[in-house]
């Protein structure tokens, strides 16, 4: 394990990560499900934080204006390589950066929109909190922050396969006690919207202010 978080390669990366994120119900609809009506109009700009394969700048792309711009940032060259390769299908092409979610190399106030789906609980807890404190200042005023990642399982399929596997140990513990409102509201995040889009994925979306 990479000391940022968990490096999805080889057999774990690319094309096998995105086989395996389809077979725990991570298909395209489901990344539509995570977009929601967010959009980008001309001249927005979005960042997705451990974007992997891309599946989630994918997923806004296909509504998103030509004229905006959307970066992907992973720590696998892998999961980046195989996202490069799917970009150019897409009026607005996104664009894939190696670098870790709690070091971001962009100015204050930079993007619109930033964004995560099921990336920030593979990274340690130190990573987490500096993630969010980036996030809030690599955003616009006004910018919203789109948080996708597991919480607390309700019952349904996924959460009687995942529970065994979630309901210990201290790597998930922020996770289970949904400890990123709190942290997001100390950054001047405020939550906006929170639901679960099956029995395990949390969205919640906060807005700077």
């Amino acid at each position: 394990m990479n000391q940022k978080g968990h490096e999805f390669k080889g057999l774990s990366g690319g094309v096998h990560y995105r086989r395996l994120a389809k077979l725990f119900g991570m298909g395209e609809a489901y990344y539509r499900q995570c977009i929601g009506n967010i959009r980008l109009t001309a001249g927005m700009k979005a960042l997705d934080l451990g974007c992997g394969p891309g599946a989630l700048s994918f997923a806004l792309a296909q509504t998103a204006h030509p004229d905006s711009e959307i970066t992907g940032i992973d720590i696998s060259n892998d999961q980046l390589n195989y996202a490069r390769h799917f970009a150019g299908s897409y009026p607005c092409k996104p664009a894939f950066e190696n670098c870790s979610m709690d070091a971001l190399p962009y100015p204050d106030g930079s993007f619109d929109l930033v964004m995560t789906s099921m990336a920030i609980h593979t990274t340690p807890p130190s990573v987490r909190r500096a993630a969010i404190s980036e996030t809030a200042r690599v955003l616009k005023p006004e910018g919203m922050f789109l948080c996708v990642d597991w919480s607390k399982p309700r019952f349904g399929l996924l959460g009687i396969i995942w529970f065994p596997f979630l309901c210990w140990g201290d790597k998930n513990k922020d996770n289970w006690d949904n400890v990123y409102p709190q942290w997001c509201a100390e950054q001047k995040l405020h939550l906006c919207e929170d639901a679960y889009l099956n029995s395990i994925a949390r969205r919640q979306v906060f807005k700077k202010i």
